[in-house]
């Protein structure tokens, strides 16, 4: 993103006798010491986007393509065939399908509690690096401010070198300054639409999996009470439990932790 910037730069200035990658490098080193950390910045910035890109990319193709076996396990566990569904959630390879197995293996530990660990985790796994994007868009504009300043006080100092009577020898100052601060907001503005664009997508991924997981939770509760019926599972259904001292949650934890998500 600062390459861009650099390049739109130079496309801005005036006609120079060379090219315009060299025009661009020229302007990068009129712009100071402080074009180096705007430049860092922006590959951050350009690092981070293209990363989230792909990694939404593959949850959402993982979820498309295993949506068959998704809604495969929660008919089976509706029906209170468990260990089928454990099998069938197994064999996809989906963020969705990780949380239904991981709910259904440590539901006599603590169904609820493992299915929004497990939820939880999934979106951290997306939410990671949108930090970066959005300290990245703060910084950057900050940091041609700074250039800003530290251009006009060359300014004032090359005044005081050359006297007011040769005022060419302050251009350098006022250009330093004015070069910060566009590159500064030009690498901004360039990380601002990606970062809208992955937390809409964020948004909607915790939509869709918060639906999902009511859908299997009812799904269990329906299942528990056929197995309870049938006499093959003795695990009762989800419902809100008395005050326990955290044991419940404290015994989903351990089991959850012993069992791993990234199996």
């Amino acid at each position: 993103m600062m390459n861009v910037s650099i390049v739109f730069l130079a496309q801005a200035a005036p006609a120079a006798p060379h090219g315009l990658f060299e025009t661009a490098f020229d302007l990068f080193d009129r712009g100071g010491p402080v074009m180096w950390p705007i430049l860092f910045c922006s590959l951050m910035g350009l690092t981070v986007t293209f990363e989230r890109l792909f990694a939404f990319w593959k949850h959402n193709t993982a979820n498309f393509f295993f949506r068959a076996k998704q809604n495969a396990a929660i008919a089976l566990t509706r029906e209170g065939r468990f260990a089928e569904a454990i099998a069938c959630a197994r064999a996809a390879e989906s963020p969705v399908c990780r949380v239904l197995a991981q709910a259904l293996e440590n539901r006599e530990a603590g169904f609820q509690e493992t299915l929004e660990a497990a939820s939880q985790l999934e979106l951290d796994h997306l939410r990671r690096g949108l930090s970066v994007l959005d300290t990245t868009i703060t910084v950057a504009p900050m940091l041609g401010i700074l250039g800003t300043v530290t251009g006009i006080i060359n300014t004032f100092n090359m005044l005081n070198a050359a006297g007011i009577e040769n005022p060419a020898g302050a251009t350098a100052g006022i250009a330093e300054a004015l070069i910060t601060t566009a590159a500064g907001l030009i690498v901004a503005i360039a990380c601002l639409f990606p970062f809208n664009f992955l937390v809409s997508q964020l948004k909607r991924r915790t939509t869709e999996l918060e639906q999902i997981t009511h859908q299997f939770e009812l799904a269990y509760n329906t299942g528990a009470r056929a197995a309870l019926t049938d006499g093959t599972e003795a695990v009762p259904p989800t419902a809100p439990a008395p005050h326990d001292g955290g044991r419940t949650s404290a015994s989903a934890a351990e089991a959850f932790s012993q069992t791993g998500l990234h199996d």
